[in-house]
C-alpha cells in the first residue's frame, strides 16, 4: 500500500469522523461557556457552533467527494464497489446529521437565556 492509497482511504471516513467529533466539541464548549455566557455576550457560543457546523459539512463534502472517486469502481468491482463506498456514503450521511444536530444546539442557545438556573 502506498502512501497515497493511505491518505485515499481517510477520505472515505472524513464524514464518519469530522461530524461526531465536531458535534463532541461543540456540546462540551456549550457547557462550558455556559457559565461565562451569563456575564457577557452569547457572540462566542455561537461562532464556535457556526464553525464547528462547516467542519461537519466539510466532513460531507470530503466523502462525497470520495463517493464520486470512487463510483467507477462500483461499476468495474464485481462485488459493488466493497465497504469503502459504503463507509463514504456513510460519512456523507453521518456529516448531514452532526451538522443539523449543531444547528439544533445553535438554535437553542440562542433561544434560552444561559443565565437561568
Amino acid at each position: 500500500m502506498t502512501a497515497t492509497e493511505g491518505h485515499n482511504r481517510l477520505l472515505y471516513w472524513a464524514g464518519v469522523a469530522l461530524g461526531p467529533l465536531a458535534w463532541g466539541i461543540n456540546l462540551q464548549g456549550i457547557y462550558a461557556l455556559a457559565h461565562f455566557s451569563c456575564e457577557t455576550t452569547k457572540l462566542t457560543g455561537t461562532i464556535m457552533s457556526a464553525i464547528l457546523a462547516v467542519v461537519a459539512l466539510a466532513g460531507t463534502a470530503i466523502s462525497a467527494r470520495a463517493v464520486r472517486r470512487g463510483a467507477r469502481a462500483e461499476w468495474i468491482d464485481v462485488q459493488g464497489g466493497g465497504p469503502r463506498t459504503f463507509m463514504a456514503w456513510l460519512g456523507v450521511g453521518t456529516g448531514v446529521l452532526f451538522a443539523l444536530v449543531i444547528a439544533n444546539q445553535l438554535a437553542a442557545s440562542l433561544m434560552i437565556s444561559p443565565c437561568l438556573r
